[in-house]
């Protein structure tokens, strides 16, 4: 029990800058640019991502370490949003450049891809972590967090943007990444059954099916 734990530990560093930047993404682009069409914009180049690279992201919960597919798709969320936070601070993504608010619908769309790949190996990893008999108690314990911080983290997002601004909020959530990157690193190793022998397009036309 002491992988879940860790597991749990982490999902602080993952779930709270995951709605926190739903938030901040979607104020900034507006303050930016005024438009309601190209808030939505960014919202479907994050989106369309997310659902077809998932695909994707259960092929590779069948053939690698689920742990290391977290850990680096956690760091590579808390890149995107250091960068981010850089163009902000160098006065790149402000009102003063009003065709800079691209970057916020390219990486969106990054951020889709890395959220689709990660996502089937997190919902695959509880079993092997916890075993199935208590397998359902895990996904109540993750529910409850992930819903926690649904609520909580928008909220506490909206204050500290008002307080110290954008670009301080997406250091803050790239910190939060780096955060559950190493729990997850110090999460014990778990025994994982991984496909063989099979090509990837199969799995996805079985899973499909």
């Amino acid at each position: 029990m002491t992988a879940f734990r860790w597991y749990y530990v982490s999902l602080i560093g993952f779930w709270s800058p995951m709605q926190m930047q739903m938030l901040a993404r979607s104020l900034l682009i507006y303050y930016l640019t005024g438009s309601g069409a190209i808030l939505g914009l960014m919202s479907l180049a994050g989106s369309i991502p997310m659902v077809i690279i998932s695909l994707w992201g259960g092929v590779l919960a069948d053939r690698l370490d689920k742990r290391a597919v977290l850990i680096w798709g956690q760091l590579g969320s808390g890149v995107l949003s250091a960068a981010v936070g850089v163009l902000l601070t160098t006065g790149y993504l402000s009102k003063a450049n009003p065709d800079s608010w691209w970057v916020l619908v390219v990486s969106s769309a990054f951020q889709g891809v890395v959220f689709g790949l990660m996502m089937p190996s997190r919902a695959a990893l509880m079993p092997d972590m916890v075993g199935y008999e208590k397998l359902m108690n895990a996904i109540s314990l993750n529910m409850m967090g992930m819903n926690t911080f649904r609520i909580l983290a928008p909220a506490v997002s909206g204050f500290l943007m008002e307080a110290f601004g954008f670009a301080d909020i997406y250091y803050i959530m790239a910190g939060m990444y780096g955060f559950a990157s190493v729990c997850m690193y110090l999460m014990p190793r778990t025994a994982q059954k991984l496909s063989e022998g099979r090509s990837a397009w199969q799995d996805i036309v079985d899973g499909l099916s």
